[in-house]
C-alpha cells in the first residue's frame, strides 16, 4: 500500500507528483501541434497512464489515511454498539465521594439528556430511567 502521511509538507509531494504527468501531457499535445506526429502521441500516451497512476495512488492514500484514522476507528465502533445487540455493557453511577450507587450489566442501549439516563435493555425491552445529580459520574463501559 502507497500512502503519503498527512504533514504540512505533503501538499508539496503531492503537487510535484501530480505537475510532472501534467506537463508531459502538455508536452506531448504541443508536439502533436507542431506536427511531430509519433512522438507526441507517444508521450501523451506516457503521461496520461502517469496521470491516472498518480490519481490512483492519490485516491487509495487518502483512503488508507482515512480508514486508519481515529474518526473513523470511532464511528466504526458507535455503529457497531449502535447496531449490534449482542455488546454486554456495563453501567456504574457514582457519588461524589466514589460510592456506587446504581451499577447495571447487560445488553443495553442507553441515552443521557441533561440529568436523565435512559437505559433500554436489548433483550428485554425495559425501559429503565434514572436522574443524575450534578456531582453523580456515569461510567460505561463495553466488554
Amino acid at each position: 500500500m502507497f500512502y503519503i502521511t498527512p504533514t504540512p509538507t505533503s501538499w508539496l509531494i503531492w503537487l510535484a507528483m501530480f505537475a510532472i504527468p501534467v506537463i508531459v501531457v502538455i508536452a506531448g499535445g504541443s508536439l502533436i501541434y507542431f506536427e511531430k506526429m509519433k512522438t507526441g502521441i507517444s508521450t501523451l500516451v506516457i503521461g496520461s497512464v502517469a496521470l491516472l497512476v498518480v490519481a490512483g495512488l492519490g485516491i487509495s492514500s487518502g483512503y488508507y489515511n482515512y480508514v486508519h484514522s481515529s474518526s473513523y476507528i470511532k464511528a466504526k465502533k458507535t455503529y457497531k454498539l449502535e447496531y449490534d445487540n449482542k455488546q454486554t455493557r456495563e453501567i456504574v453511577i457514582k457519588d461524589y465521594t466514589g460510592k456506587d450507587i446504581y451499577k447495571y450489566t447487560g445488553k443495553f442501549s442507553f441515552d443521557r439528556k441533561g440529568h436523565g439516563l435512559n437505559l433500554v435493555d436489548n433483550v428485554t425491552g425495559k425501559k429503565i430511567s434514572i436522574y443524575i445529580g450534578d456531582n453523580d459520574s456515569v461510567i460505561v463501559t463495553d466488554k
